[in-house]
């Protein structure tokens, strides 16, 4: 029994050493941060903004949706109208992630067709 202590103590000691030495790295350089800005410069870019994070919100919604309708298939225990309803959810969020699917392809054809750049849209700021 004393010999199991006095491994675990000395394989302690060895790793917390070991651990000093690879965590130890040289000095990183210095970064500068520059001052923070208030607002928007243009409103294209507040527009792209805006659409981005609507499309990354309405993504993390799909898949919040189909999480808990799987998690509600599991737990309804064989039940015939929780299985309707989990199996309901799980389609309208397949439904949902189509219909964003389709909203971002039908803006990429729209820019493509019209010419502007979908990747950096813009709106012109008057002079």
């Amino acid at each position: 029994m004393a010999m199991r202590k006095l491994a675990l103590v000395g394989s302690s000691i060895v790793y917390l050493l070991s651990a000093v030495m690879v965590f130890a790295q040289s000095p990183t350089p210095q970064i500068k941060i520059s001052p923070p800005t208030q607002g928007y410069s243009d409103l294209g870019a507040f527009v792209t903004n805006v659409l981005t994070l609507s499309f990354i919100v309405a993504v993390l919604v799909v898949l919040v949706m189909l999480i808990w309708g799987a998690f509600e298939w599991i737990t309804s225990g064989g039940d015939k109208e929780a299985v309707g309803k989990a199996r309901n959810r799980i389609i309208n969020a397949l439904i949902g992630l189509a219909v964003l699917a389709v909203a971002f392809a039908l803006f990429k054809v729209a820019g493509q067709f019209l010419g502007f750049p979908t990747t950096e849209f813009t709106i012109p700021t008057p002079p």
